[in-house]
């Protein structure tokens, strides 16, 4: 096996243990969790979940197609602000959403599997996404449900501190007085 094709099985695996990741990280919290925001300009975990899968469903998984098989159409523009306001819905149980991610993360890592050298390093310019190979369609998709992982797991810490908040008779014991 050659480097190229070393590198394409260690970034599908590791793209398929962020996936998992994810997956363990958000199944782990209450729905009350799934929903708290720091701040109204932030997401919820639920919003970092139902994003990864709108752009799995509306991008990543296109554009791997259109990639791959010379007749699909070229994906179209993305605009988070119309997720927002017209696809995400904020009572879609999560396990619903997982069940999508890990649906299409399964497609996507078959595809990637079964692709050769050539076609994974195929150098694409026509596209509105501008220039593009399957390695960096799958380089872009690592770093996206990565950046999602990071955001979910900082709203675990922020639950996690707040759950263990001392009391003002414990932060006088533990800190000195308040």
């Amino acid at each position: 096996m050659g480097d190229t094709s070393t590198y394409r099985m260690e970034l599908v695996t590791r793209l398929r243990l962020a996936t998992d990741d994810l997956t363990w990280a958000a199944s782990a919290m209450r729905p009350e969790e799934l929903v708290y925001k720091p701040t109204d300009q932030e997401w919820s975990a639920h919003e970092h979940l139902s994003h990864l899968r709108d752009m799995e469903r509306e991008v990543y998984l296109p554009l791997l197609r259109w990639a791959t098989v010379p007749e699909m159409l070229d994906p179209l523009d993305y605009s988070r602000r119309d997720w927002h306001e017209h696809r995400y819905d904020p009572g879609e149980p999560v396990e619903a959403i997982l069940d999508d991610i890990a649906r299409m993360r399964d497609e996507e890592l078959t595809i990637f599997r079964e692709l050769d050298d050539e076609t994974w390093t195929r150098f694409r310019t026509d596209t509105r996404w501008g220039p593009l190979t399957c390695q960096w369609i799958a380089e872009l998709m690592y770093r996206h449900v990565l950046d999602h992982l990071q955001g979910i797991m900082a709203l675990r810490q922020d639950l996690h501190l707040a759950a263990h908040q001392p009391t003002v008779g414990e932060r006088e014991y533990i800190g000195g007085r308040a």
